[in-house]
């Protein structure tokens, strides 16, 4: 399904635009990157994105993974993705507490199934962006993609500034652009990850 389609089915939900999922398509079909991985999915517009472009390929599967109160969003992400006809390329996981206890299953049970691409766009924390990094770049076959989204993401500037535990946090951290620091900090200084770039949002890696 090309990306005019998706955005034109899902136009109003938030939160992937035209221009980024066009961006996706055009990277895993143009380097045939039919293993990903997704963390964070919410609606699941990106998640259509990314399973359009397997259908494009022909084959393939997206594993994507976010927490248990994504399923009572209206729509979910298994509402969007029956409509759009994608829900066979992709397999969807709502946990408890983060993905990091899916990203360990897939470390223990399949730990020769790589994945081509991954998309990292949740938490958003030093702690759980980086950590998630870690475990991602051992799931990464060579010379895979990797995209963290909302590099310029603060606690204080989005939707959660008004959370208890966001306002007891200490100014320097909710004021830190915490994706940024584990895409500079971990992703850039890690000797196995190389064509490193920054398109707006995004921060781009490629396993060596």
């Amino acid at each position: 399904m090309r990306p005019e389609q998706v955005e034109q089915m899902l136009k109003g939900l938030p939160y992937m635009k035209l221009k980024q999922g066009q961006r996706l398509f055009d990277l895993i079909c143009s380097r045939r990157l039919n293993r990903c991985l997704e963390l964070g999915f919410y609606h699941g517009v990106s998640s259509a994105y990314i399973a359009g472009a397997i259908q494009e390929l022909g084959s393939g599967e997206l594993i994507t993974i976010d927490l248990e109160s994504a399923r009572k969003l209206n729509p979910n992400i298994d509402f969007v993705l029956a409509g759009l006809d994608l829900a066979q390329f992709v397999k969807h996981y709502y946990e408890p507490t983060s993905y990091h206890w899916r990203l360990m299953k897939l470390l223990r049970d399949a730990p020769n199934e790589l994945f081509d691409f991954c998309y990292i766009d949740g938490g958003h924390s030093w702690s759980v962006t980086g950590f998630a990094f870690c475990l991602v770049s051992k799931l990464l076959k060579p010379g895979a993609w990797l995209i963290f989204d909302d590099l310029d993401w603060t606690h204080d500037n989005m939707s959660v500034s008004h959370l208890k535990r966001v306002q007891q946090m200490p100014e320097e951290e909710r004021q830190s652009k915490q994706v940024s620091l584990v895409f500079d900090l971990l992703a850039r200084t890690d000797p196995t990850f190389t064509d490193f770039a920054v398109d707006g949002q995004w921060g781009i890696a490629r396993k060596i």
